[in-house]
């Protein structure tokens, strides 16, 4: 796979579900540049859990895209991810936080304020 180049979060999936082209637009630049998307577990499956019927189909489409990666929750990520999770409520964005911070790859969110609770403030956040 090749550099990652963006993280989608939960928000993010859900905003694509609903037409939110800013957020397509992110993947295809970031596929243009040649990189890949990340897509952390727990945000997809959270976007399963809260997207409308209707929606589903676009969730299965972008996680099955060529420069798409959906990344699992690995043994050695446990402890961050609870300590993460704790601080922000939910075990969805901390995912995406660590995958953020693990590949130094900019995340696009409507949660800045959250995520700036365990990134730097400096990180690159792509606001939805």
């Amino acid at each position: 796979m090749s550099e990652p180049g963006l993280v989608l979060d939960t928000g993010c999936l859900l905003a694509y579900t609903e037409g939110t082209e800013a957020v397509g637009g992110q993947i295809s630049q970031v596929a243009d540049r040649g990189q890949s998307v990340i897509i952390p577990a727990l945000c997809l499956a959270a976007a399963y859990r809260q997207v409308r019927t209707d929606g589903w189909p676009l969730l299965d489409i972008v996680g099955d895209l060529e420069h798409v990666l959906v990344t699992s929750v690995e043994h050695d990520m446990c402890s961050i991810l609870g300590g993460w999770s704790r601080t922000l409520g939910t075990m969805d964005v901390a995912q995406a936080a660590m995958e953020a911070a693990r590949t130094f790859a900019p995340i696009m969110t409507d949660r800045r304020e959250l995520l700036s609770e365990v990134l730097p403030k400096e990180w690159p956040i792509i606001d939805l």
